[in-house]
C-alpha cells in the first residue's frame, strides 16, 4: 500500500485537488513529550465546506496529524504531514473531500449532516511539545420550505379556523405571519406546544387575510407561500 508525497509545502493542494485515500505510516513521537488540548467548535451548513482552522500552529511545527472522531490512532487517520520532507500520507479515513494546509488547517468541502461530529489534530513542535485539538463540527440542514393548510379557506364569523404548519424537517422553529408581518398572539390566536398548529377562536372580521408560517434553523429559513383566509357571510 503507497502513500502519496506532496512536493509543495507552502499550500498543499493548492490547486483545488482532493485528497486520494493511501494508508499512513505511523510517526512515533519522542519520549517524554509535553501534551497540551484543547476543544474547539465550528458550524456549516449542508454543501458548504469549512475551515478547520487551529490558531498559532505554524510555529514551531514539525509534523501533525488529522483524525477522524476522538481516538489517536492509525485506523483513524485522515492524513499526517511531516514539515521537514513536505510529505503528506493519507489514512484509512480520507473521503477524498478533504484539503490539508501547512499550517495545520484542514478543509472539508460539500459537507453533510454525515460529518457532524469530532475531528482530532495532533501537533508535534519542538522541545517535545505535542498538543491535540478536538474540533467538533456541527452540520446543519438547511430547511425544506413548509406549507399551510387550513380546516376551511372560507369561514364563517365566531366559528374557529385551525392552521397547520407542515414541515417535513425536525428540530425547526416555526413562526407565523399575518398580513406579511409577525402574528399577533392573544386569547383568541393561540399556537400549539410546538407551534405547528394556529387556532383562532372565535374568528372575527379582523382575522381576515393573508397567513403564512416559517421554518428556521440556526443556518436557514423559508416562508410558506401565503394562504388567504375570507370570512364567508350568511
Amino acid at each position: 500500500m503507497g502513500t502519496e508525497t506532496m512536493e509543495s509545502p507552502s499550500l498543499l493542494l493548492c490547486k483545488g485537488l482532493l485528497l486520494t485515500a493511501s494508508l499512513l505510516t505511523c510517526w512515533n513521537s519522542p519520549a517524554a513529550a509535553l501534551l497540551t488540548s484543547k476543544e474547539m467548535r465550528f458550524s456549516a451548513a449542508e454543501g458548504a465546506k469549512v475551515l478547520l482552522y487551529v490558531p498559532d500552529q505554524e510555529e514551531n511545527l514539525l509534523s501533525f496529524s488529522w483524525y477522524k472522531g476522538k481516538d489517536v490512532n492509525e485506523n483513524f487517520t485522515i492524513a499526517h504531514y511531516k514539515k521537514s520532507s513536505g510529505s503528506l500520507q493519507l489514512g484509512k479515513k480520507v473521503s477524498g473531500r478533504e484539503e490539508i494546509y501547512k499550517d495545520g488547517s484542514m478543509m472539508l468541502q460539500d459537507v453533510t449532516q454525515e460529518d457532524t461530529g469530532f475531528y482530532t489534530l495532533k501537533t508535534f513542535k519542538e522541545h517535545n511539545q505535542q498538543e491535540i485539538t478536538y474540533a467538533h463540527l456541527q452540520v446543519y440542514k438547511i430547511v425544506t420550505k413548509p406549507y399551510l393548510q387550513l380546516n376551511h379557506t372560507s369561514v364563517k364569523r365566531k366559528s374557529v379556523s385551525v392552521f397547520t404548519c407542515v414541515s417535513p424537517d425536525t428540530g425547526v422553529d416555526i413562526n407565523w405571519f399575518f398580513n406579511y408581518k409577525p402574528l399577533n398572539i392573544t386569547e383568541r390566536v393561540t399556537l400549539s406546544s410546538e407551534k405547528h398548529k394556529l387556532t383562532i377562536s372565535p374568528v372575527w372580521k379582523a382575522d381576515a387575510g393573508i397567513y403564512q408560517c416559517e421554518a428556521s434553523n440556526s443556518f436557514s429559513s423559508k416562508k410558506s407561500n401565503p394562504l388567504l383566509m375570507v370570512l364567508a357571510y350568511g
